[in-house]
């Protein structure tokens, strides 16, 4: 069965993901959303990290009946089908297809053991489609999972990073932002907003953040949201070169060529 979101991303939106791209190097929001370019390379994180997340999704769905043993046959399976389907995959010396398989198993260990929201769960993997003041298109997305705990809602996201988040990068973060202004659009309630941070280490460990976000926080979205897109439709995509992210980039060498293109 195919997904709500997906039948969303058909029509013309904006998304999380494109406006943290073009913040992040509008450059590479222009190379991937207005040209399509083809990717050079895709880190074999990227497959990891959306099949992890399914499985997540599962667990959240089907409670203390997935066993660890199933999430791991499944975590397999999709790791499989994710990475047939990655463009151009890249993998680091030491890594692998069958790296990747036993870190996401030692990692699900983690997330199993210390899974928190059976008690509480509203829904999973929830879509939302909501206008923004100043937008031409509406904002989608999808909440992992969202509970409510004494009548508290709280959206929960799923993380994979290679480090322990440091102190204070909850609070900063967009997407909490941008998330918890839908989920108040849609609901009528301001929600609290949970990373649940699982780190790809060799000892993998599981952190909880949680954020606030209130009506202040959601103007000033609106604000840079609409100045985004007026940037877009003028035409303004510079290459931000000291982006952490260039290394690693999926239009490196498109972008390193690009002042020697002919007018």
């Amino acid at each position: 069965m195919e997904r709500e979101i997906e039948t969303m991303k058909e029509a013309p939106h904006w998304s999380y993901s494109a406006l943290q791209t073009y913040l992040t190097c509008p450059m590479r929001y222009y190379f991937r959303h207005i040209e399509h370019a083809e990717v050079e390379r895709t880190s074999a994180s990227l497959p990891f990290g959306r099949a992890f997340h399914t499985v997540l999704s599962e667990r959240a769905r089907k409670g203390t009946a997935y066993t660890i043993e199933e999430a791991k046959d499944n975590f397999a399976v999709h790791l499989r089908a994710e990475t047939e389907v990655t463009e151009n995959i890249s993998y680091k010396p030491e890594e692998d297809f069958w790296f990747w398989e036993q870190r996401g198993c030692d990692m699900l260990d983690v997330a199993l053991a210390e899974w928190p929201d059976d008690y509480c769960v509203k829904s999973v993997a929830e879509a939302f489609s909501v206008d923004v003041p100043g937008l031409s298109k509406p904002l989608i997305g999808e909440f992992d999972l969202v509970t409510v705990d004494g009548g508290d809602e709280t959206i929960c996201d799923w993380k994979t990073s290679s480090t322990k988040w440091p102190a204070g990068k909850a609070d900063r973060d967009l997407q909490a932002t941008i998330f918890c202004f839908a989920y108040q659009k849609k609901h009528g309630v301001t929600p609290m907003f949970r990373f649940d941070v699982f780190t790809k280490a060799k000892n993998p460990a599981h952190h909880q953040f949680y954020t606030f976000r209130g009506l202040d926080d959601f103007d000033r979205f609106v604000f840079f949201a609409g100045q985004t897109e007026r940037a877009i439709d003028t035409g303004i995509f510079l290459p931000l070169e000291s982006c952490m992210n260039c290394a690693e980039c999926a239009y490196g060498s498109r972008c390193k060529a690009t002042h020697r293109k002919v007018a």
